[in-house]
């Protein structure tokens, strides 16, 4: 059976983000997993404000090539993690921006696993509410199992989590992931998929 391909969705610019951390742990996990891992960082992407997104530009050619190809590499993802911190209640605005400019058929009919966390105590679970309509919207399927991280600022040393049920509840996302990817893929392969 072929790798896996999970795509992570780091949601923040913010200077001293902590969710960098977050989403290397959670790549590391589900690459030693046997899935395959790429974060797509709005820092390390050209992602301007949106004012077009791909699928309502009538020419695709005037599309920056390397916004064609993370597209393309988000149509062949089998999976999705989106990583966040709670933003005034709401979508971290960095992550809404990036994802808004891709298609939501790209994304459709896959499993999607929520990480959030935050410097206070309940770990951006607020967050992983609020951003749940947003990827049902875009076609995904939200998991069961969420992780969340209070006081992200005091659970790293040297890169690596010192958090054990954080540690803990990361690989069972990675588990629970991989198993859904499986299922709607089958499942794909099986029988048409409703418009």
């Amino acid at each position: 059976m072929a790798t896996k391909k999970i795509i992570i969705f780091l949601g923040s610019t913010r200077e001293g983000r902590m969710g960098e951390r977050v989403a290397r742990y959670v790549a590391s996990v589900l690459e030693k997993t046997g899935m395959s891992a790429k974060i797509f960082d709005p820092l390390e992407m050209d992602f301007q404000v949106l004012r077009q997104p791909l699928h309502f530009m009538k020419d695709r050619s005037v599309a920056p090539s390397w916004l064609i190809e993370a597209n393309e590499e988000i149509a062949a993802a089998d999976g999705f993690v989106v990583v966040l911190s709670e933003y005034n209640c709401g979508v971290p605005a960095a992550l809404s921006n990036m994802m808004d400019h891709f298609p939501p058929s790209s994304y459709r009919h896959r499993p999607c696993s929520i990480v959030t966390y935050s410097m206070g105590d309940y770990g951006g679970v607020r967050a992983a509410t609020i951003v749940q309509p947003f990827l049902s919207e875009l076609g995904m399927i939200s998991l069961p199992v969420r992780v969340s991280l209070p006081k992200v600022h005091t659970k790293f040393e040297d890169g690596l989590p010192n958090d054990t049920r954080f540690q803990d509840n990361v690989q069972r996302l990675a588990t629970e992931l991989s198993w859904y990817a499986d299922a709607l893929k089958n499942q794909k392969a099986t029988s048409e998929i409703p418009k």
